[in-house]
């Protein structure tokens, strides 16, 4: 067995009901009064749960608490580096040590980034790729509304530079949240749609997780397991929104693949999405959604033992070609559309595939990729053949 090192550096509190007790989760981790005593706290907020009715619960908590708050909502998806720095000039401007998410994916990545920059000055692509934050940032809770992104648990933050239109890369163990509080009622008014593409986003964490090089007998664990939440619960959480069960197992699924990646790495499918998330400003969990199943294809005479695996974990024959099906058939069943569908166009292909190329976690593949090979997947998927 080879050596290696995991770590879950997020304190990771879930339940039905738990985000009404935010309040007290961070009285507890700024401990008032003390050296570490926060004043207030920015509250960044998706806008698309302005109308949320558990919302003014959540908040409700923190004046309970005795907890002071700042609210911004201007954070879009596939948050950009532009629109932190004014997040990062209200924590100043009121000198809040903290810093509350609550959303999905964009708004967990763009609370990492503000914690960041108020916390270290510069600019976000200072710190563009592995390892490139001092030291300590202003303390992040995550609360996520969407079973996909896993950011509520990772070290990593990913953000569009507006002038270039790159995604940039922050990973480093310094970004990773205080405590994420996680609560699948938060997750049951979200659309079907958008069920559908974050689920598929946190399947194929796991799935790269699992067949990265880096991955370990303990990040296996959760990745396998999150692989079998989403084979058990994708379709139902799609379906019938309501189903309490469905849902937490896909919050859970999200956590775990988080989990995984941070203790692993992506692979392809993120060296391609994240790419064209960049240049197109496509939804991240719907360009994995689409491309999945084109990678696995791809994928599975690299490493059969851990695709027969993954067929198990989805109830199935223990054969690599068996995982290559699975995949592929509860895609189909949800009905993603073709890349071409969603605004890509074929000149771009090329430099997409360069840029894949180029990506920090190509070398994660479980076999070597490089842009001939990107391009052949994304004229496949551009019209989903």
């Amino acid at each position: 067995m080879k050596n290696f090192n995991f770590a879950v550096t997020t304190q990771i509190q879930f339940g039905v009901g738990i985000s009404e007790q935010i309040g007290a989760v961070l009285k507890d981790l700024i401990k008032p009064g003390g050296s570490n005593h926060i004043p207030g706290v920015l509250v960044m907020v998706d806008p698309g749960l302005r109308k949320a009715t558990w919302l003014p619960k959540v908040l409700a908590s923190l004046n309970e608490s005795g907890i002071q708050y700042h609210t911004f909502e201007q954070i879009q998806p596939n948050p950009r580096d532009e629109d932190i720095y004014p997040a990062v000039e209200l924590v100043k401007s009121n000198r809040l040590e903290g810093v509350l998410a609550i959303g999905g994916g964009s708004t967990m990545d763009a609370a990492k980034g503000t914690a960041l920059i108020a916390s270290h000055g510069g600019k976000i692509g200072d710190y563009n790729g592995w390892g490139q934050v001092p030291g300590q940032i202003l303390p992040v809770v995550t609360v996520p509304t969407t079973s996909g992104s896993g950011s509520e648990a990772t070290c990593w933050a990913v953000i569009t530079e507006a002038r270039t239109h790159n995604k940039l890369a922050l990973g480093d163990p310094h970004l990773a949240p205080a405590v994420a509080i996680i609560d699948p009622a938060l997750t049951i008014s979200l659309p079907a749609s958008i069920t559908a593409a974050t689920g598929m986003d946190a399947l194929t964490h796991s799935i790269e997780a699992f067949i990265s090089p880096l991955s370990s007998p303990v990040n296996d664990l959760m990745a396998l397991e999150s692989i079998r939440l989403v084979a058990s619960h994708l379709k139902q959480a799609v379906k019938a929104g309501d189903d309490l069960e469905a849902r937490a197992g896909m919050s859970l699924a999200a956590t775990l693949g988080g989990i995984a990646i941070n203790n692993a790495d992506v692979a392809g499918v993120h060296c391609l999405s994240e790419g064209m998330g960049g240049l197109y400003d496509a939804p991240h969990g719907l360009l994995n959604a689409i491309l999945l199943p084109h990678f696995m294809a791809y994928w599975q005479e690299g490493c059969p033992e851990r695709f027969a695996r993954i067929a198990q974990a989805f109830g199935a024959a223990p054969q690599a070609s068996e995982a290559v099906s699975q995949v592929s058939a509860l895609a189909q069943s949800l009905k993603f559309p073709a890349l071409r569908e969603i605004g890509v166009v074929e000149a771009d292909l090329p430099k997409l595939a360069a840029l894949a190329e180029a990506n920090v976690s190509n070398p994660s593949n479980p076999i070597p990729m490089q842009a001939a090979d990107y391009l052949a997947i994304l004229k496949q998927a551009l019209d989903n053949q």
